[in-house]
């Protein structure tokens, strides 16, 4: 069974949004699926580079925004929100 919003689009599970000076970006976890869980990450400043990775397990989709959460932190990069379902 697909799990999804009632507009069809994939369940999102996690998402946080990081700033830096007037920069944003936007990095959530969802639910694909048959196709596992997407990882997309949202630079606002050029959308063109958004970046869409399919994990077959939450685990491993958790730890990839984990992983990126930390690099954006230690760039220097905070956390301006969050959303959880």
């Amino acid at each position: 069974m697909k799990q999804t919003n009632q507009a069809g689009r994939p369940n999102a599970m996690l998402r946080w949004q990081f700033q830096l000076r007037n920069r944003l970006v936007t990095c959530g976890v969802s639910q694909s699926g048959a196709r596992g869980y997407s990882v997309v990450t949202v630079p606002h400043h050029n959308v063109k580079q958004a970046t869409i990775e399919i994990y077959q397990d939450l685990v491993s989709a958790l730890r990839r925004h984990a992983s990126i959460a930390a690099q954006l932190r230690a760039s220097g990069w905070s956390i301006a929100s969050y959303t959880t379902p």
